[in-house]
């Protein structure tokens, strides 16, 4: 569970900042996301990995889309793999509006 949560943490987009900047607010919505492809490329920074990893995301009562993401992750969790599912708060009409769900805490609709 911890490694589906840092490969979460490490690949989850964050808000774009012209979004963040105008004060628009996209509707997030209760979320799922799976792990269809992962793969790590060269040329990482030291102490971390390059992964480029392709979503399926299904919104609560929705379609499911796909998204792929590139971003480097620390080296001491494991890259996200095949399969590995993790909650998270997506908005449809902007794919790359990715937040992670469940903090520690907090109650969630899931």
């Amino acid at each position: 569970m911890k490694s589906a949560i840092a490969a979460a943490i490490a690949m989850s987009a964050v808000t774009s900042a012209a979004a963040n900047a105008q004060g628009n607010v996209s509707p997030l919505q209760p979320c799922t996301a799976r792990v269809v492809q992962s793969e790590e490329l060269p040329f990482a920074p030291i102490d971390s990995w390059l992964v480029k990893v392709t979503l399926a995301i299904t919104p609560h009562h929705g379609n499911t889309y796909y998204t792929t993401l590139h971003d480097r992750m620390p080296w001491q969790g494991p890259p996200p793999r095949r399969g590995q599912a993790f909650r998270l708060w997506c908005n449809p009409a902007n794919p790359s509006d990715l937040r992670l769900a469940g903090r520690p805490g907090a109650s969630s609709p899931f």
